[in-house]
């Protein structure tokens, strides 16, 4: 009994010693390496990243590299959507001056319609942001 009892306290403490050095690994990594929005800014660790530096951030994610791609296409799309928005503004205003008011509401209601179409791809492009960062963090502490 006396050995079965000294075997159980040594099988314990060894089992219990590698459990917390996983545990405490797992939560550096977390601290770390993860990456989480903070406003326009993402955060690794303590260093401050932007859109363009995540690019690199993804290599350890094939699906996070994926979604990550199709968030800089929308983003793409919206940017440009809202570039032609002010044109269209620049354009009203101009008809405006011109007297020829029916021109100037079509610009209106042509950059209404594309302010439209930029806050959609703005938010498709958040979302798979979103997903992306999700999915690399996800591969990060549990990888396969």
């Amino acid at each position: 009994m006396n050995k079965l009892f000294w075997f159980l306290i040594l099988f314990l403490g060894i089992n219990a010693g590698t459990s917390a050095q996983k545990t405490d690994s797992l939560k550096y990594i977390y601290n770390n390496q993860t990456i989480y929005r903070y406003g326009g800014w993402f955060i690794k660790g303590s260093d401050r990243l932007t859109f363009r530096d995540l690019k690199a951030e993804f290599s350890i994610s094939e699906l996070g590299m994926h979604s990550f791609n199709k968030a800089r296409k929308y983003k793409t799309i919206s940017n440009v959507f809202r570039f032609i928005s002010v044109l269209s503004s620049i354009a009203a205003a101009a008809y405006i001056t011109s007297n020829n008011r029916n021109t100037a509401y079509a610009f209106m209601g042509g950059q209404f319609v594309l302010l439209l179409g930029s806050f959609h791809y703005y938010t498709l492009s958040n979302q798979s942001l979103d997903r992306a960062l999700w999915q690399r963090n996800k591969d990060l502490l549990f990888p396969k």
